[in-house]
């Protein structure tokens, strides 16, 4: 991994997804890029909104100090990243958030982006950006909450599908560097097909020098994730989300942004 690309829009949420983005730089190597979108003219010289820090989507004609307010917040990133020794590269770009940050992701290997916090209307639970960015990145997303906690324990959810594989590789290789306790989990019967892949996939996270206790569930991917999250408290989930149109396993099947929306922790959906 050589690029871990993190939205900054200067929110609380951003800085959270920051301080994850570095964690996993720092394990893997990686540097991090910033990029914060205006959706606007650059050039704009409007009277400055009193509400543009928290309602930035939607406005087409945001003011110069709105540039201001953007390079200020990818400054104050790449301060974080110096103490903590990590390569910061900032980019200032105009244009839908959500689009940005899908596009450019296309030149980096991973993206990190602050949700919104848990709401009442399950539509919302992300914020539309991270939610956009979420469902039609090409690229592995990690979507972070309200707060940070340094990640000592990952759930891994496996159905069989390459996505997952792809999921349990990357939590297994991250888990070897920062020591990282890991479960796998899976909705499936013992003896089945699928229980043998969960072990197989224990066996390689073995190789990575990771003992993976293997959790078979039965039952809906959503309910076995949060149920075995409440008694084993992991600080990340990881699974797999395939690409619209492709084959996916039974278990997360169409599940997967249920298990991204609502989970309590941060979650990685890899494609």
């Amino acid at each position: 991994m050589k690029a871990i690309m993190v939205g900054v829009d200067g929110s609380p949420q951003a800085e959270v997804a920051l301080r994850y983005a570095i964690e996993i730089a720092q394990l893997s190597g990686a540097g991090v890029v910033g990029v914060a979108s205006i959706f606007g003219d650059f050039d704009g010289e409007s009277e400055p909104d009193e509400h543009m820090s928290r309602e930035m989507e939607g406005l087409r004609n945001l003011p110069r100090a709105a540039v201001d307010w953007f390079k200020q917040a990818l400054d104050n990133c790449g301060q974080i990243c110096a103490i903590s020794d990590v390569p910061f590269t900032a980019r200032l770009l105009a244009g839908d958030p959500a689009d940005v940050l899908t596009r450019e992701a296309q030149a980096v290997d991973m993206v990190v982006i602050g949700a919104t916090g848990r709401r009442d209307v399950h539509s919302e639970l992300l914020g539309s950006t991270a939610s956009r960015v979420m469902r039609n990145c090409i690229k592995p997303v990690l979507i972070t909450r309200d707060e940070y906690r340094p990640i000592e324990r990952v759930i891994v959810g496996y159905d069989g599908s390459p996505a997952s594989g792809h999921a349990l590789e990357w939590a297994a290789d991250l888990a070897a560097e920062g020591r990282w306790r890991m479960a796998i989990v899976t909705g499936a019967m013992p003896e089945s097909a699928l229980a043998e892949g969960a072990e197989y996939g224990a066996q390689l996270v073995a190789t990575r020098g990771v003992e993976a206790e293997t959790m078979l569930v039965a039952g809906d991917a959503p309910s076995v994730i949060f149920e075995q999250a409440k008694e084993w408290k992991p600080d990340l989930i990881a699974i797999g989300g395939p690409i619209r149109g492709a084959l996916t396993g039974f278990f997360l099947g169409e599940a997967w942004p249920d298990i991204v929306e609502q989970a309590e922790v941060p979650v990685m959906r890899w494609r």
